[in-house]
């Protein structure tokens, strides 16, 4: 029970730093048209740009993931709580 804990644990952080770094991207990615000469190019030496759509789908697989894990933990804790409450 504690291995199934930890590793919801862990889902829930990778999670939670896939969104940060995903919506650290999309910040960081306004503003880019300054970038960006007369063609459409990015210049030489600067930021690519990023597909908004590819940042969308990161954000809400991370958020089903995170939101899976949660019920996960929530789960063991109610288990946990029931298997204490039957021992005493």
């Amino acid at each position: 029970m504690i291995n199934v804990m930890f590793n919801a644990l862990s889902g829930l952080k990778n999670s939670a730093q896939k969104l940060q770094n995903s919506a650290t991207s999309l910040k960081n990615s306004f503003g880019i048209e300054k970038n960006i000469d007369m063609v459409g190019k990015a210049k030489p030496g600067k930021s690519e740009l990023i597909d908004i759509s590819e940042e969308v789908v990161i954000q809400i697989t991370a958020k089903a993931v995170f939101t899976a894990n949660a019920k996960i933990v929530v789960t063991a804790d109610q288990t946990i709580g029931t298997t204490l409450d039957i021992k005493y």
